[in-house]
C-alpha cells in the first residue's frame, strides 16, 4: 500500500479539447519536471495552438483504496505550447503503451496514455504514424520512464476500497498505430 501523487495533465487549445492525461507517481516523488521535458520533446508533432498544462499541485490517493488521502503541493508548474502545423484530425493520434513488472488477476499490469491529436503531416501514406515521429516519441518516453517515478495504478474493486495497487512503469512505447478518441459531449 502506498500513497501515490495524481497529476493532472490538462490538454487545451484544439477541437475536442479540454481533455486530461492522469499520470501516478509516489507521494514523495515530483515528476512535473519530468513531464515539462517529455512533453517539450514532442510538442513539434502537434497542432500550433495546442498545449498542456502540468500543475505544481493536486490530490493523492492511497493505491489500495482509491481513496483521497490527501493533496501534494510542490512540483513545477508548466505550460508547454506545441508548435506543428495548424491541420489536424480532432481527436485522432497515436497512444503510450505502459509497462509494468507485475502480475495482477491473472495479467500483467498496463496502463494508457493517448496522444491526440497529431498534426496531419505525421501520418504515412498507409495511415500508420511516420517513423521519425514515432522514433521522437520513444526517444522521449525512454528518458521519462528512465526517472523510475511514474507508475500505473490499478483501481481496487467497485465498491470494497480495498485491493487495488500500484507498480513503477519499465516501459513505454508509442506504437505506429493510429487510434481515435470520441466525445462524450453533445
Amino acid at each position: 500500500m502506498a500513497d501515490l501523487r495524481k497529476v493532472l495533465v490538462v490538454w487545451n487549445g484544439a477541437t475536442g479539447l479540454p481533455g486530461l492525461s492522469v499520470f501516478y507517481t509516489l507521494a514523495a516523488d515530483d515528476v512535473t519536471t519530468n513531464l515539462g521535458t517529455f512533453f517539450t520533446s514532442i510538442k513539434t508533432l502537434f497542432p500550433t495552438g495546442m498545449s498542456w498544462t502540468i500543475p505544481a499541485a493536486g490530490d493523492q490517493i492511497s493505491d489500495n483504496s482509491g481513496q483521497l488521502t490527501g493533496g501534494w503541493v510542490g512540483g513545477t508548474a508548466a505550460t508547454v505550447t506545441c508548435n506543428g502545423v495548424t491541420k489536424y484530425a480532432a481527436g485522432t493520434g497515436t497512444f503510450v503503451q505502459w509497462g509494468t513488472s507485475i502480475i495482477v488477476n491473472n495479467r500483467r499490469l498496463k496502463g494508457r496514455t493517448f496522444l491526440a491529436p497529431l498534426c496531419n503531416d505525421q501520418y504515412d501514406t498507409d495511415g500508420t504514424i511516420l517513423t521519425a515521429s514515432v522514433t521522437t516519441m520513444n526517444t522521449a518516453l525512454a528518458t521519462l520512464v528512465g526517472t523510475g517515478k511514474l507508475r500505473v495504478f490499478h483501481r481496487p474493486p467497485v465498491h470494497t476500497f480495498s485491493g487495488g495497487t500500484s507498480s513503477v512503469i519499465t516501459s513505454g512505447v508509442c506504437a505506429d498505430k493510429t487510434t481515435s478518441l470520441r466525445t462524450r459531449r453533445a
